[in-house]
């Protein structure tokens, strides 16, 4: 093959000659610059390759105090929680003094009321000389309201203490206000076949088993007219040992109402009684059509039932 002539700065390269200087000055540079250009992309490209898992490591760091964050947040929010909680039971437990302060100071006016009665009328009541026990001499305070419910029908609110009942002959061992009529609830002045309705509440608990089954649920019994209504209110024995079994009743609430306040001779109980137990006392005294009315009824530290019976 024939070499390529060279005619003065000149190359022949068959059909097109280039000049030398030419492409020095003007190509040359360009070329260069392309070839810089696609240098520079190539780093550019393994930068980014190489800047990826370092961005990711950035976002999961992100992502953590994100996550700190957020934990943070809930602490704060739980803390708060418990700040309304305690708050809550701190208020809760203000409310328990004052229920606590307000039945203690009632408890004392009760009894101041019941020693100031004593005092003036308790031991000079009529009891014999050298007996225990002091009984009420029977008296009528209020004679024209008795007239007045002998005309219409008699009903008796039996051991009333301090409240009495309207509709009702109010009766108790002692002249309070509101008493019609002072007399021990098993010597009434009235005879057999005479009352239409005799009632108590929280009275018959303070008589002994043998008492109510043998002298006072008879007596009650031969007072009523036929068809007359015998009804009491009593603690419930039941509903009490139930809730305290449940751990929802305190264990000094209830042996207080078993057992009574035990602040004054009249304060003490000699007897308990569930539903069924008074419901059996009372078929054995010749009542019937047992009914009980209401019970586990809740009444400040007591849980009562109500029952009625008819002769």
């Amino acid at each position: 093959m024939a070499k390529m002539p060279v005619i003065g700065r000149f190359v022949n390269i068959g059909i097109a000659v280039v000049r030398l200087p030419h492409f020095q000055e003007e190509q040359m540079p360009t070329l260069l610059q392309a070839i810089s250009d696609v240098n520079h992309r190539r780093l550019e490209h393994d930068n980014f390759i190489q800047s990826v898992p370092i961005a990711l490591r950035q976002n999961t760091l992100d992502l953590n105090k994100l996550k700190k964050t957020v934990s943070d947040v809930e602490n704060l929010v739980a803390e708060l929680k418990e700040s309304q909680s305690a708050a809550a039971d701190k208020k809760q437990t203000i409310e328990e003094i004052k229920e606590s302060v307000g039945y203690l100071l009632g408890r004392m006016e009760f009894v101041r009321r019941e020693l100031m009665f004593e005092m003036r009328y308790g031991a000079s009541g009529g009891a014999a000389e050298g007996d225990d026990q002091i009984t009420a001499n029977t008296k009528v305070l209020n004679q024209e309201k008795l007239e007045q419910a002998r005309a219409s029908a008699l009903r008796l609110n039996l051991g009333c203490g301090h409240v009495p009942l309207d509709g009702y002959l109010n009766v108790d061992r002692r002249g309070l206000p509101g008493v019609d009529i002072v007399a021990e609830i098993d010597q009434l002045p009235f005879g057999d076949d005479e009352i239409d309705e005799l009632f108590s509440a929280h009275v018959l608990e303070h008589f002994p088993q043998e008492q109510l089954r043998r002298e006072l649920l008879p007596y009650f019994h031969r007072l009523l007219k036929s068809g007359g209504e015998f009804r009491a209110v009593v603690p419930d024995a039941q509903a009490m040992i139930r809730e305290y079994g449940n751990g929802n009743y305190p264990y000094d609430d209830m042996r207080e109402v078993l057992y009574g306040g035990q602040d004054y001779d009249g304060d003490f109980h000699f007897n308990m009684f569930t539903p069924d137990s008074l419901s059996g006392l009372l078929v054995e005294a010749g009542f019937g059509d047992v009914t009980v009315i209401e019970a586990g009824r809740k009444n400040g530290k007591c849980y009562e039932f109500e029952i009625s019976a008819k002769k």
